[in-house]
Order: structure tokens, then C-alpha cells, then sequence
């Protein structure tokens, strides 16, 4: 949530390159340099790193699995449940979609107050969105456990929004559990709206 891992090629260059993409807008590459690029974010905002960043042009794009990168440190099993995070299972991207219930909340938890994955126009979730449910949110909360862990995502940016989406019951998702990856342990659940949700889904957001 917040972020993907893409693979794509630069303008004249044959071989691809790996990048993390923050928010659907700040590309940064996924190489010997990334660590340093992430501190120099944190420390400079990102707002600020994005603004005076150059336009990149990137051909034959391709979203990957975040298991890609798998360095995992894994608590046991006992700590796993203390937590409500769930083992074993497949992450959403490898199970076949669903069809909602038009009732179930789902939350998409981001750094950003603006996150491009919620389209506020038409008020709903934009196509190739994760989220979690509302129960594993709450959860999330209730045990203060660290949504970066559980959602096993590529950057330590803190979250500080929760955006709320009700689906039809047209709307699709795939859901699953949340597989380690990115030197996180994961277990939470996830949901992938590959077509995103139907207008009006977007019931709007709080704070962290």
C-alpha cells in the first residue's frame, strides 16, 4: 500500500532495471544506492525530494511481486498470533478474484494525505490498488502493531492515513495474506482491486 515494485527499461538502454515507485509519482532505483536514496527522503521530506526530481521516461513497465526482494526476518509463530497476523496461505496477487459483498470495508493505509490510489473525483479506489480489511485494520490497531511489518512494505515511511472504500457487490478483489518480503515478516491480509472500485466506493479517511 503506498508503494510498487516495477521493472522497466530507460530510453536506449536493453536491460531492465528494478525501481521502487512511492505514491504512483517518485521513482527511485531499486540499486546498490537505494538505501541511501531512502535516508536522504526521511531526512529531506518527501515533498521536497519529489519537487526538484527529474522527469523519468521508463518503456516495457512491469509490476512485480514484492516477494522479489526477500530478505525476511521471521518472528515465530507464537509472536504471529499474538499479533493476529496469519502464516502460510498465498499473497492476493496469486489467488483468483472475488466478488465483494457490498457490505465489508476495506483500508488503504499510506504516508500520503494524498494518495493517487484514491480518486476523489469519481470517490473511489483506481484500478491495481491493495488494501487491507477493515478487521485486520482494527486489529492493526488494537495490538499496536507495525503496519509496516504486517503489510510488508518496501520503505520505513510512517503511515498516517487510513482511506476507507466500501466496494459493490459487482466490484472484485483478489484477497490474501500478506507474504514476508522486503525484510518484513507480514501476515497481515491483503486485498488487490485490480479494477479498482465502483464510483462512489470512497467513503474518505483518518488519521493514523
Amino acid at each position: 500500500m503506498g508503494y510498487q515494485i516495477i521493472e522497466a527499461n530507460r530510453r536506449n538502454n536493453y536491460s531492465k532495471e528494478r525501481f521502487i515507485v512511492y505514491n504512483c509519482e517518485l521513482i527511485v532505483e531499486k540499486n546498490e544506492y537505494f538505501e541511501n536514496n531512502k535516508k536522504l527522503i526521511f531526512q529531506e521530506g518527501y515533498t521536497k525530494i519529489f519537487s526538484k526530481s527529474d522527469y523519468l521516461e521508463l518503456y516495457n513497465l512491469r509490476v512485480l511481486k514484492s516477494t522479489v526482494f526477500s530478505n525476511v526476518r521471521m518472528l515465530s509463530e507464537i509472536n504471529l498470533a499474538n499479533k493476529k497476523r496469519h502464516s502460510g496461505g498465498k499473497g492476493a496477487i496469486d489467488n483468483e478474484p472475488v466478488y465483494a459483498n457490498g457490505v465489508d470495508k476495506f483500508v488503504r493505509l499510506s504516508p500520503y494525505p494524498n494518495d493517487f490510489r484514491i480518486d476523489t473525483v469519481n470517490m473511489r479506489l483506481t484500478n491495481g490498488s491493495f488494501t487491507t480489511t477493515e478487521a485486520d485494520y482494527i486489529n492493526c490497531k488494537m495490538f499496536n502493531d507495525d503496519p509496516i511489518d504486517r503489510y510488508a512494505l518496501p520503505s520505513d515511511e510512517k503511515i498516517n492515513w487510513a482511506y476507507f472504500i466500501q466496494p459493490k457487490s459487482y466490484d472484485q478483489y483478489r484477497p490474501g495474506i500478506v507474504q514476508p518480503a522486503n525484510n518484513h515478516n507480514g501476515g497481515g491480509i491483503e486485498a488487490l482491486f485490480d479494477n479498482g472500485t465502483s464510483n462512489n466506493t470512497y467513503l474518505g479517511r483518518e488519521q493514523y
